[in-house]
């Protein structure tokens, strides 16, 4: 029994609507966070606004452990006296820790270096993951990182 022409595009359409649906609903609740979150710790950092940045961030002792806390204004001052320039996200990677999962923002700084940004939930929201010790000799909010794709 052949099905009819019309048929057959009715279902690669619906295919096509489910699919969108699904890559739609994935960005939007499962991989924009994080962006999103990084997107407002650049813009406050370029701004220098302390306020919004401790909304913005969460200060990590131990990030595998999941001990994290709310940052405190000497640690503030340290981050907002650092010059800044804008890097760009190139992709973002999955890790899950013993007690939370943590995105891996891998950031290209202006002069080509690469380092990671990181962002965890905290209390309901992403927030860009600063170590108390710095990780990077560079900067105090960018964790080292090994490119490798």
């Amino acid at each position: 029994m052949k099905l009819p022409a019309r048929l057959s595009v009715l279902f690669f359409i619906g295919g096509f609507v489910a699919g969108s649906s699904a890559l739609g609903y994935y960005y939007y609740f499962v991989y924009s966070p994080p962006l999103k979150a990084a997107e407002h710790f650049m813009a406050d950092m370029e701004k220098q606004d302390q306020r919004a940045l401790r909304a913005d961030i969460i200060v990590s002792k131990d990030i595998e452990e999941g001990k994290l806390h709310e940052p405190t204004d000497f640690e503030l001052r340290s981050l907002l006296s650092e010059p800044f320039q804008r890097g760009r996200i190139l992709d973002q990677r999955r890790y899950e820790g013993k007690s939370r999962d943590i995105y891996y923002l891998v950031y290209r700084e202006p002069d080509g270096r690469v380092y990671a940004l990181m962002a965890a939930e905290y209390k309901g929201r992403f927030r860009i993951v600063i170590p108390e010790v710095p990780m990077s000799r560079r900067h105090r909010y960018l964790w080292d990182y090994t490119w490798t794709n």
